[in-house]
């Protein structure tokens, strides 16, 4: 088999690179409805981010519990499977109601329904390390977990909201 020409190979490199940095920006945005219904394998080529819009609670509970019977669930772990980010964004009003722990263990990062970032801390005491980096937004803590003195202040000065749901 004969090589290709130096400059012809550069080309198909460079445009392998372009498509792959095009995917690498490229966000899908769906609902719990769309994800019940499957994905198309095109997404999984041309996207490396999925954003789920405003899914209801019991989505996020058997996320956590990683329970794919629930179809919905299913996919996203599907997608998770194949390298794609998974992003969140959630209504204000369910924040007190997450599994802290379970959403804790999967990679995927959550926002509010404007656009706030969430965190997420299973840990049972939380200090100071661990909301230092942390960017604005709300802290959502376990349920019996100690925030420390020094970690509360720092989220005061930041203003930042910490939640400890029920």
């Amino acid at each position: 088999m004969a090589a290709l020409p130096l400059d012809q190979t550069e080309q198909i490199v460079s445009r392998i690179v372009a498509l792959l940095q095009q995917r690498e920006r490229a966000v899908f945005a769906a609902r719990q409805s769309d994800l019940a219904q499957g994905l198309s394998p095109s997404v999984y080529v041309r996207h490396a981010n999925l954003h789920i819009q405003q899914p209801d609670l019991g989505f996020m509970r058997q996320l956590a519990a990683l329970d794919a019977n629930h179809p919905a669930v299913a996919t996203a772990l599907d997608a998770m499977s194949y390298g794609i980010h998974l992003h969140i964004s959630l209504h204000q009003q369910l924040l007190t109601a997450l599994p802290v722990a379970g959403l804790s263990k999967l990679a995927l990062t959550l926002s509010d329904h404007q656009g706030q970032a969430i965190w997420l801390c299973p840990k049972s005491v939380i200090g100071y390390s661990d909301v230092i980096s942390l960017r604005p937004g709300t802290l959502l803590i376990a349920p019996r977990s100690l925030l420390t003195p020094l970690a509360s202040d720092v989220l005061t000065q930041r203003h930042m909201q910490w939640i400890r749901p029920e």
